[in-house]
C-alpha cells in the first residue's frame, strides 16, 4: 500500500526494501566533504607556517625584553669618519654609480650595496661595487629592476661602518643620498 505525502511517494517498509549502506548515502557526503576539505587545507597551511621562514628584518635589530634595540655603532662610525654617498641608479639599464664622500683619504677598493625589500627576501639584491681608479666613484650593476619600497644599505667589505636609507619608486633615473642613520 502506497501513500502520497506532499507529492512524495512514501512506502511503508516491511523489510522488503534494502537500505543502502551508510557510506552510500548522499546526505552524509554532502555534510562530510566540506569538513574533510577544511581539515586538509588547515594541515597544509600549518605545515607551510612551520617549514617556511619569514626573512623580513634586514637591520641590526635584536629583541630585548619587550622592546627592540637597534645597534647603531656602525652608523656612528660612519658619522665620525664624515662618510656620506650619492647613489645614481638607472633602473632601465641596471647601471649604478656611487660617489663616496669622506673626511679620510683612504677609500676601500670594494663596497657592498644591499638593496633589501622590507617584505620579501627573494627580492633582495647584494651588489659589489668596484672602485673606479683615481676617482671617488664606484660602479656596479643591478641584478634585476627595482619595484616598490627598498631599504638601501652601504658597507665596506670589512663591515666597519654603514650608510643606509629608504627609497621609494620611481627608480627610472634616480639619485639617492646615503647618510649615517643615527636612531639613538
Amino acid at each position: 500500500m502506497a501513500a502520497v505525502f506532499l507529492g512524495i511517494d512514501v512506502m511503508s517498509d516491511n523489510g522488503n526494501n534494502a537500505v543502502a549502506p551508510w557510506y552510500k548515502q548522499p546526505w552524509l557526503w554532502f555534510i562530510l566533504a566540506p569538513l574533510i576539505v577544511v581539515v586538509f587545507v588547515g594541515m597544509t597551511l600549518l605545515y607551510l607556517a612551520i617549514t617556511t621562514a619569514d626573512g623580513l628584518v634586514t637591520s641590526d635589530h635584536s629583541r630585548v625584553v619587550r622592546g627592540y634595540e637597534v645597534d647603531s655603532t656602525k652608523s656612528r662610525a660612519a658619522a665620525e669618519m664624515g662618510i656620506s654617498a650619492n647613489l645614481q641608479l638607472d633602473n632601465l639599464t641596471g647601471d649604478l654609480m656611487l660617489l663616496l664622500k669622506s673626511d679620510h683619504s683612504e677609500r676601500p677598493d670594494e663596497l657592498i650595496l644591499d638593496i633589501a625589500s622590507p617584505t620579501h627576501k627573494k627580492y633582495d639584491q647584494t651588489i659589489t661595487l668596484k672602485k673606479v681608479p683615481s676617482s671617488e666613484a664606484y660602479t656596479g650593476s643591478l641584478k634585476s629592476a627595482l619595484q616598490g619600497k627598498r631599504n638601501i644599505i652601504l658597507e665596506p667589505v670589512d663591515g666597519s661602518w654603514r650608510l643606509s636609507t629608504q627609497s621609494y619608486p620611481p627608480y627610472d633615473q634616480k639619485t639617492i643620498e646615503l647618510t649615517p642613520s643615527l636612531e639613538r
